[in-house]
């Protein structure tokens, strides 16, 4: 191999070469890859954990979909049982009810009279007691639409009268009991 000679000059030229090469890796390294890569670091930090908030919203978005359908659902279920078992009493309701069905069944109610009232756990059961005039179908079907109305009502006590003649009906008299919510 061939070895280079440099004279005193020339290697001044190159200490001072790798002098001001190793003053400009440090000054690139010192002021512009260390805070780039801080910088770089901060923002991977905050990206992350914005991905991670937008990951958590959107399972909390998911979930209030959820309870919003489910809210309408039990609002439903509520109007729905309220008109079952209302909280009131609602005896112009009850009795537009009752009148509705006596015409449709042919039916003619001669007395309809409040008869009390007793508290239980959960609910109140109001009584009336109600005499009636009819065919016996009909007498019959028209109890049956009282049991079948949304409103939950039962007729007790029911004592059926017959009357003979040119047209034969019957006579009843019950106890429709109406029942609302104490809550």
């Amino acid at each position: 191999m061939i070895q280079i000679q440099l004279t005193k000059e020339q290697m001044g030229q190159v200490a001072l070469g790798v002098v001001i090469g190793g003053a400009s890796i440090w000054l690139y390294f010192a002021y512009f890859w260390l805070p780039t890569s801080r910088a770089i670091a901060e923002n991977s930090q905050k990206v992350s954990a914005m991905e991670a908030e937008i990951s958590n919203a959107k399972k909390q978005k998911a979930k209030f979909k959820n309870l919003e359908s489910t809210l309408a659902n039990l609002k439903l279920e509520r109007e729905a049982a309220v008109k079952k078992l209302p909280s009131e009493r609602r005896i112009p309701d009850l009795l537009r009810t009752v009148t509705t069905l006596s015409r449709k069944y042919k039916v003619n109610i001669s007395a309809i009279t409040p008869t009390g009232q007793s508290k239980v756990e959960y609910f109140t059961k109001v009584t009336y007691s109600i005499s009636l005039r009819g065919n016996y179908h009909d007498v019959g079907r028209f109890l049956t639409a009282l049991g079948l109305e949304e409103r939950i009502m039962t007729s007790e006590n029911l004592t059926l009268t017959g009357t003979g003649g040119v047209d034969p009906s019957v006579g009843a008299q019950f106890t429709l009991a109406a029942y609302q919510y104490n809550g």
